[in-house]
């Protein structure tokens, strides 16, 4: 080979090995713009949201307790009502003729027991002569023993016409009872807070498998409730004591505080679409504020503080993010690689690799993933159990740049002002 041969080549070599290094150098000073936060100590509060309806605390449905037609209505909807009052009326005519019939029946049965009551009279006056004449001689034991069975018939007839006039005054108990139901009056006092009938409509009593109609509903509305749907996921953490905040659809820019007074066991399942089921559970918080021109059913969402903690370390939710083991051990080997150390294993454990949770800790402009546990989730932050240290700088933002940040990436923080732009 020629010797201006040999000085080509080497040249070439030379102005490639000059490329790769620019290209090299112009990587590494290729950085990432981030957002950071301090982890500092804070005051960290869990709350559960849920949504549902007000309710008063004690309310009463008044139904028909036999078939008729309402006569007579004497209130409408939002009147305020005391116990004992007398609300409406159901056509009674059937049941007064029953009373009336029952009544005769009580005074025939009476008059019964007043003719059997003289004859069981006579009939030991009787025997009690048989008795003498019998002691004496001038009777035949035949004789004495119809006397005896003549005064056992009187007892008996006497017995029978006292138990139908027993019967019959049950029976006319339950007709007045019947009769009584057709006026219904308050029991409670409150407010009418529904009213499902008109004079001239029929109400239909209910059966042990169908209810029966319901006239009207009377509330208590000086105690209201906040009745909500917690899903199963976090009823978990709910407990009644627990404060709440209560908002209504109807009065947006207004709060009234509650307390959780009752947790329901029973799940309450709905069908959520595609054969999914959503589980949720009844919460009932009662509030402690009055609310004015309350109507019952208005539409509220609820703030429950399940757990606070003080004073304690944490992050921005946003900066918690999650990566699977082979990806970790793929970007620290690669790291590893470009500063001309020695490879790291890369090689899979056996089994599913798992998921750890973690942030990006920034340190001398590169970004180190570090696996960290935590606690409650607040509106905003994180409680760190452990992995960080007071004062450390983590990654907090864009959210798409900590998604697909590398671990050892180098980075830049963003200014203040070009936040701002």
């Amino acid at each position: 080979m020629s010797k201006k041969k040999v000085i080509l080549i080497g040249s070439g070599v030379l102005v490639l090995a000059a490329l790769a290094l620019i290209n090299l150098k112009a990587r590494q000073g290729h950085r990432i713009d981030v957002q950071v936060a301090p982890v500092a100590t804070r005051d960290v509060t869990k709350i559960i949201t849920a949504s549902g309806e007000i309710q008063p605390k004690r309310r009463v449905n008044v139904s028909a307790q036999a078939i008729g037609k309402v006569t007579k209505l004497a209130v409408k909807e939002g009147d305020h009502v005391k116990k004992g009052d007398f609300l409406l009326e159901i056509d009674a005519e059937t049941y007064q003729s029953s009373v009336d019939q029952l009544q005769a029946a009580v005074r025939g049965a009476a008059a019964s027991v007043d003719l059997e009551t003289a004859s069981l009279r006579k009939a030991r006056d009787d025997y009690q002569r048989a008795q003498q004449l019998f002691d004496k001689g001038f009777m035949s034991d035949t004789d004495m023993r119809d006397a005896k069975a003549s005064l056992d018939m009187a007892e008996a007839r006497a017995k029978s016409a006292n138990e139908s006039l027993i019967e019959a005054r049950a029976s006319l108990q339950k007709a007045q009872h019947e009769l009584r139901q057709m006026r219904i009056t308050a029991e409670m006092t409150g407010v009418i807070t529904a009213l499902n009938v008109e004079e001239g409509e029929s109400a239909i009593m209910g059966t042990i498998n169908n209810p029966g109609t319901v006239l009207l509903t009377i509330a208590d509305l000086s105690e209201i409730e906040a009745e909500v749907r917690v899903d199963e996921t976090e009823v978990v953490m709910v407990k009644p004591g627990q404060p709440a905040v209560v908002r209504l659809d109807a009065s947006p820019d207004t709060t009234f505080k509650g307390v959780v007074t009752e947790v329901g066991n029973s799940a309450i399942r709905t069908q959520a679409g595609l054969g999914q089921e959503s589980v949720d559970f009844k919460v009932v918080v009662a509030l402690k504020d009055s609310i004015p021109a309350v109507r019952p059913g208005l539409s509220a969402s609820v703030d429950i503080t399940v757990a606070t903690e003080n004073n304690v370390l944490a992050v921005p939710i946003q900066s918690l993010t999650v990566r699977d083991e082979a990806r970790l051990r793929r970007e620290r080997a690669h790291g590893k690689k470009q500063k001309g150390a020695e490879a790291a294993d890369t090689s899979s454990t056996p089994g599913k690799p798992k998921d750890i949770e973690g942030v990006f800790v920034v340190e001398n402009g590169v970004a180190h993933f570090r696996p960290v546990r935590v606690g409650i989730a607040g509106q905003s932050y994180f409680v760190v159990k452990s992995g960080l240290t007071k004062g450390e700088q983590v990654v907090s933002g864009p959210f798409k740049v900590i998604g697909d940040l590398r671990d050892g990436a180098r980075v830049r923080i963003k200014q203040e002002k070009e936040k701002e732009k």
